[in-house]
Order: C-alpha cells, then structure tokens, then sequence
C-alpha cells in the first residue's frame, strides 16, 4: 500500500480526535473565585466595571474622572464639567475645577473680567491685551477691544481641544463611550475627547475586542504548551491564547508526548509526567495510556506543577480578576492564575496606583505644578494627588504668584526674561525695577517655542533668540544605539529640534516611512512590517518558490530558498519550518485504493502529495476499486454481476459459474454432464465440484455393472436396483428375470 493510502487512512481518525472530548481541557472553576452575575456592573472608586462572560470576576470597563461620575446603574461614566486642576473665569470669580470634576470651587475675585486670566490661572495686574486669545475651559475667546472682559469665538469639545495658538477648536479624537485596541491594551476616549485612557491589559492583541469595549476570553493559559487529546491528537495553545492548534495525530495517546510536543515512536515511560491542558497525568506501568493524576484550576497551573516534579496541583496564585499594586505598576491575575502579569503601563507615581481595580489615577497635578489656597502658595505633592503647602503663607492673597508658587512684590527677576503672552515670538525682559516687564522686545524669534527656548540667554540683544534646528514637519531617521537610523522623528513646529514619533522595526522601514505624504508623525507613523523575520511563504511562478522574510522587513525584498516542484509542495515545506523541498510522493498519473474497506479509489494530486489525493469515486468494493486503478480508469467500474449469480458457461454452456465476491466476473463452479442438467443447476448456493445437478427427473438407465438405475428425487444421484446378475434391460426399464430354477427379479 502506498503511503499516501495510509495518510488518508489516519485522516478519519485525525477528525475523530479533534471530534473528541479533550481530558485536559482548560475550563475556569466558578467556585474557585467569587462569581458574578452576567450583565452586572458596578463602581470601584472612578473605575467602571462589569462582569466578565464567565461569570468569575470583574473586567474593567472604564475609567472614570472621579468616584462621583462612574454610573453604577446606567453603566456608563458621565462627562466631566472640567480637567483637574483647570482654571476658568467666571466673569471676574477666578475658579479651579473641584475635586470631583463635576463642578467648580471658588478661587479669587479679580479686579475685573479682564484681569481674570483662565490662561494663567491668575488674576492679573493688567487687563488683557484687546484680541488677545485664551481658552476659558473649552471656551476660545478673544479679550474686548476695551479691556473689560472676553468675548467667546467658540465652544469647542472639551477644554484641551481649545487651541489658542491656532486660534481655533481642534477636532475631537474620539467620542465618550467609544472602544481602541492598542496592542493587548484596551483604551476608552478621553474624558476631553481627544485621545484614548487605558482601560485594562488583555491577554493578547486578539482578545482585545474594541466593538464590546472587552477583553475575550482565552481558550488556554500557557502560550506554546502541548497537549494530547486521549484519542492521540497533539495540540499547541496558540501564542495568542485564542485557541489549541493541532499539531499532529499520533498512533495512540501513549506515543504523544505532550512536555516536548512530538509523537513518540516508542509509548511512554511508566511513571512519567505531562499536562493534558490542565490535567495532570502520569503513564501507566503497561505504558499503554495517560492515566488522570489531578486536574488542576488552569493548564498553567498544571505546567507549573509538573515542573515541580510535583504530583498534586499547586494551588492558583491569583483569583480570576484580582488586582494589585506593585510599585506603581498595576497587575491583574495572569489567564493561568500562576502569577500576576502588568495591566497596562505603570503610573506616574505609586500613589496612583490602584490596586483594588488595578488602574492608574489621573494626577491631580503634575510635578512643580503650583497654584494658591488663598494666600497660601501650594505645590503638586510627590505623589501628584494634591497640593501641599510651599513655603510660609503670603501677607495677602493678591501676593500669592500661583505660577510660580511663590510671595512677593515684584513681577519677575533680575535679567529675566519672558515671552510677551500676547506675542509669543517676542522675547522681553525685567524692567530694571522688577515691577513688569519691558515693552520693547529685545528679540524677536522665528517661532513661540523658541523663543521659550531662549529664556536662559545672558543677555538681551537682536542675538537673544535661538536659530531655528530644522524646518517644522520634516521628517528624519535618526536614534542610537540598537536604534540607530530606526528612530522616526519630525521637526517640531515651534523648530526647536526633532520630536520623535516611533521606533521603526528596521532602518529600511524607516527610509520608506519618510516618503509618506503628507507626513503625520503619530505613534503608528512608521510603515508597518510586510513581514515577521520568521515568516515564510510560497509565491512566484505557481507559487512554487519558498521565500524567507528578510532583515528589512520588507517582504518585496524576501529572500528565495528553494523552488519546489509543485505548490502543494512548497506549502507543505513550508508547514515544516524546512528549507529543503519535500520530495513528491506521488506522481500525478498515480491512482490507488483506500480508504475503509480500501473500495476508494484516489489519484495523485496536482501538489504531488499523496495525503492531500483526490477521491475519484467509492466502488462497490475494494476489488472493483483495484480493477479500475489496473486498468488506469478515474472512475469506478460498475459491478460485472450480482453476489451469488450463477450461469451455465463454457465452450458447450456445461460450465456452472457462480458471480465472486468482489463482483469483478464468475468463478467456475462445477462442469455438469450436459448443457440441461447445467441450466437446471443455476441458483446454486455453493460454488463447489458438486454444484450441478446429477440427473434429469425421471432419467434410468443401466449402469455399467448391470444393475438399474433411477434419478433420486432431490437429482443429486441415481438409486440402484441391483439386478443380482441377472442383466438389465433399459427398453423394459428394470432388471432381466433369472433363468428357470433361479430366483426372480
């Protein structure tokens, strides 16, 4: 038989395994972890959550911007009125946004409208410049032409969507409520609308499903372990936890070898250990199957436990769900509940690190951030969750600088210099007196940053202002180190010098990703690999050519290995990891029969590999099956008679033939002694030397001893009369008499 019979032979059995219940399937044990009702929400602090599809636990959903503003009941965080620590004008009430976000706490009353700057956060000595532009939360608006107040321009999004440089609002990024997937990272818009806030680490980038705003659950915990299915099939947990691949069909669950993921040639060595998913098992002492030693909470659990050498399963290190805080990093229970695994990036400080919900809070302040309690100079604390206390108290509120955290009379520093607010490009320095600041720019530079960039010149001239670095928007591979030429950058638009956008895979991808236009520098700027360096495909003429990704990650650069004979070929070499063509194990003229009973009849396929033939046709049996492969047919012959058939053949219709089994023509039975007595015979039940019927009814005759004889009845023989040697006479049809003085007949 060829070997591709017997592939096709196992594939049934290969389907039947993959058909069958797995002993080591990985399930979630509900009563390991406290359970939840599917559909149910509920508010953890500012972090929405909901329980997840199996009803385990508790999957984050969304980060609210305070306790207040996540919505148990409707499942949604309600908008908040202001960014922390933003500063809006209220006619001349100065106001920071509370605590809460959801409304305003009184701050100062500033002389006038026009001295109450949402931009500083200050009330200002002078009233605003006439058209001066700032944003008042999300409002833009532009100071009156007589000083007393601000006009609005427009309402934009939300306040960091107000562009006062632009003199315009920007375009919302996003929209509350809405789901991304960044990698394994699944994000929610932005409170301001204007990008997106992790929300919780999934598994993998597959399990992350921005349509239900979740993370899937996985179908395995340990990513490139194996397992065997008690019918024999080996099976690897994809990298991606999304499912068991199979692998291979070994001949019998004790020839699978589960802890290297191979079919073994010689069964398991009794005693030995392997994971089945998540069930432990040991080989029996016959070495003829996996016998169940433990099941354990995940197949994680169960590799860590034969690692071990141990025979009883370690208990989980994590319940489904459960969160902690590790230095500032947020950590969730791994899939395989065997350790605690990152969720997300770490937060700025550890104090905003949850650990009941594993998130990070928003920092209240940023570090050196200052403002005033009154007449209270404060300071963003360590941990960026409140102010604290910077220095003694001012005399008076109106002393208190809350940019710069500090008391005093004066408006700046000796040989300080600025940036005129209401011309950015114009760089002024310190009156002599320190009481504001000079109207006459001692500079002007080319943009606003700058001229920010200049503030540490010595002196204040025409040649204060730095030169610009490069031309805003243009674009450049640079980096260092490993990342050298990978680092995709752009020229800032303040031309200071470069902001860097991405880290290419290769410098190649990067040359490319500087011809895009028009250029956007973005975190996904760089042209994203055609290609894994481990990837290979088949393409070409025919698809026949085996190509391997190459170092530029461009796949129009690949390299070719090897051209095979056939596609077929080539994928299989491919499926193989090899470089080296598999051999034909066919040819395509070649025809055989398989499959059960072997009535199939199979023909080589165009890829030349016996394990993927084409069946042709299902005979009545196998040796119609083989009839038609010797006589080179692609179909199957029909059967030459009937099982159990009889005919009278023959060069004289004597012959009685019985139809064979395989249907394929008649057998010689018996040759009876005429053409009659042979039609007679036909309906035989055995094909034998004694299938034809002896006589015709009512035949007699004389035999050769001379005695008489009459066909029996049944006609399989003749009875004797035995004519005591007295002779026979066929034309009076019985025995002579005897002479006078002998016995009579």
């Amino acid at each position: 038989m060829r070997a591709g019979a017997i592939g096709l032979l196992l594939a049934p059995l290969l389907m039947m395994a993959a058909c069958h219940k797995l002993f080591g399937d990985y399930t979630l044990d509900p009563g390991a972890d406290a359970g939840c009702e599917s559909g149910a929400r509920q508010c953890v602090g500012n972090v929405l959550q909901g329980c997840n599809s199996l009803g385990t636990g508790w999957d984050n959903r969304a980060v609210c911007g305070s306790e207040t503003l996540c919505d148990q009941a409707e499942g949604v965080c309600l908008p908040p009125l202001c960014a922390a620590g933003e500063r809006h004008c209220q006619g001349a009430e100065l106001r920071v946004c509370n605590a809460t976000r959801d409304g305003w706490d009184h701050l100062q009353t500033c002389a006038s409208a026009g001295r109450c700057s949402a931009e500083s956060g200050s009330c200002t000595d002078e009233p605003c410049m006439p058209g001066a532009l700032q944003c008042n939360g999300n409002r833009l608006e532009s100071c009156k032409d007589d000083q007393s107040g601000w006009d609005k321009l427009d309402t934009c999004g939300s306040t960091a969507l107000c562009n006062k440089a632009q003199g315009r609002c920007d375009d919302v990024t996003c929209q509350p409520g809405e789901s991304h997937c960044e990698g394994a990272e699944l994000q929610r818009c932005s409170d301001m609308k204007n990008g997106w806030t992790p929300v919780q680490s999934c598994e993998s980038e597959a399990l992350c499903d921005a349509s239900t705003g979740s993370c899937g659950a996985v179908a395995c915990t340990e990513p490139g372990a194996f397992r065997c299915t008690d019918g024999g099939a080996l099976e690897r947990c994809a990298d991606d936890l999304t499912k068991w691949v199979a692998m291979s069909a070994c001949q019998s669950a004790a020839r699978c070898d589960a802890v290297n993921g191979a079919c073994t040639d010689e069964p398991c060595q009794a005693g030995a250990h392997q994971c089945n998913g998540a069930t432990l098992a040991v080989c029996s002492t016959d070495r003829s199957r996996w016998d169940v030693v433990d099941t354990c909470q995940t197949d994680a659990l169960c590799q860590q436990t034969r690692s071990a050498g141990a025979t009883k399963c370690l208990p989980p290190a994590c319940a489904v769900g459960e969160t902690k805080c590790a230095n500032g990093q947020p950590q969730i229970c791994n899939a395989g509940r065997s350790d605690f695994r990152a969720n997300g990036a770490a937060c700025a400080t550890a104090e905003l690190c949850n650990s009941g919900t594993g998130t990070c809070a928003e920092p209240t302040c940023q570090p050196g951030d200052t403002r005033c309690n009154g007449a209270q100079p404060v300071i963003c604390n360590p941990g960026l969750t409140g102010y604290v206390a910077n220095g003694s108290a001012c005399a008076s509120e109106a002393l208190c600088n809350a940019i710069t955290g500090t008391c005093g009379a004066q408006k700046c520093a000796p040989k300080q210099l600025r940036c005129d607010p209401a011309n950015p490009t114009h760089l002024q320095s310190c009156k002599a007196d320190l009481t504001d600041w000079e109207a006459v720019p001692c500079d002007t530079c080319a943009t606003a940053e700058l001229c920010s960039a200049s503030l540490a010149a010595t002196t204040c001239d025409q040649t204060s202002c730095k030169e610009p670095v490069c031309n805003a928007g243009e674009p450049r591979c640079a980096g260092s180190g490993a990342d050298q030429g990978k680092g995709l950058e752009m020229c800032n638009s303040g031309r200071t010098g470069y902001t860097s956008c991405q880290t290419c895979a290769t410098k190649e991808l990067c040359n490319v990703s500087l011809t895009t236009k028009p250029f956007s520098c973005t975190p996904t700027a760089c042209t994203a690999p055609s290609c894994a360096l481990t990837d290979r495909w088949c393409g070409g003429t025919g698809n026949k050519t085996l190509y391997q990704c190459p170092s530029s990650r461009i796949n129009s650069q690949a390299n070719a290995l090897v051209t095979c004979v056939t596609n077929g070929l080539c994928e299989l070499t491919h499926q193989k990891g090899e470089t080296a063509c598999e051999l034909p194990s066919c040819d395509v003229a070649d025809l055989w029969c398989a499959g059960t009973g072997n009535k199939t009849l199979y023909q080589c396929p165009a890829s030349q590999i016996n394990a993927q033939a084409t069946a042709l046709g299902s005979c009545a049996t196998n040796g119609l099956c083989e009839l038609s492969r010797s006589e080179g047919k692609t179909s199957c012959d029909a059967p030459k008679c009937a099982v159990g058939a009889t005919r009278c053949g023959g060069t004289d219709d004597k012959t009685l033939q019985m139809c064979n089994g395989d249907q394929t023509g008649f057998t010689d039975c018996d040759t009876c002694s005429t053409a009659a007595l042979c039609t007679d015979s036909l309906g035989a039940k055995a094909c034998n030397t004694t299938a034809c019927l002896a006589c015709a009814l009512g035949e007699a005759h004389c035999n050769a001893s001379g005695d008489y004889e009459t066909c029996e009845a049944n006609r399989t023989g003749f009875t004797v009369t035995d004519c005591m040697g007295n002779g026979c006479d066929e034309a009076m049809g019985g025995c002579l008499a005897a002479a006078a003085g002998g016995a009579g007949p």
